[in-house]
């Protein structure tokens, strides 16, 4: 999404909330960090009480919140949101005037390579959340007819302009990038990191 923000003065991330730690300070772009304690999570349900959350949940394998207000949509004409597949049904209430699911998706071996490359942002159990994590995604995804698959596995350059397309209507599926998910799912399903 960064790429794509990059490359487009039409779109903007939403840099929304979280409550989980801030691995590294090039995550500091993507989201405003908050400490998990009780008083921001109370802040937290006041505001959801309060219609004031444009978007909001707690991350079903890691238990930290995530969640977005409405200044975090910025004024870019598409917006882009990281989103998990527990938070899309809320979005998809939302009255924007078109939204698109693109699910962005690298092949076993290049996912495998970049998830062990960050090996020294996550323990062991870190590391199980995110296969555990993938996995919920992927079998989410494929269950469904209307995400657009782009591939990932190369060129960051080819997929941001791929993305592109697909944002302004430009863009015919891949059929090959949902193949691409379907092997990644079979593979993270059988992975047992030691």
């Amino acid at each position: 999404m960064q790429s794509v923000e990059k490359a487009s003065d039409d779109c903007s991330r939403i840099r929304g909330f979280t409550t989980r730690p801030c691995r590294s300070s090039s995550e500091e772009e993507n989201y405003r960090f908050v400490p998990h304690n009780e008083e921001n999570l109370q802040a937290i349900i006041r505001k959801a009480a309060n219609r004031e959350l444009v978007q909001g949940m707690v991350h079903p394998t890691t238990r930290f919140v995530y969640g977005s207000e409405l200044a975090d949509y910025g004024d870019g004409t598409t917006v882009l949101l990281d989103a998990v597949p527990k938070a899309v049904e809320a979005i998809e209430q939302l009255p924007f005037r078109n939204s698109s699911i693109i699910e962005v998706v690298a092949s076993p071996d290049v996912w495998h390579s970049r998830v062990t490359a960050r090996g020294d942002q996550h323990d062991e159990s870190d590391m199980q959340a995110r296969i555990r994590e993938a996995r919920h995604n992927l079998k989410w995804a494929l269950g469904r007819d209307d995400v657009v698959w782009i591939d990932n596995s190369g060129d960051i350059e080819e997929a941001t302009s791929c993305t592109l397309d697909v944002i302004r209507g430009l863009a015919v599926p891949s059929d090959r990038a949902r193949l691409i998910g379907k092997e990644l799912l079979r593979q993270i399903s059988m992975m047992q990191m030691e």
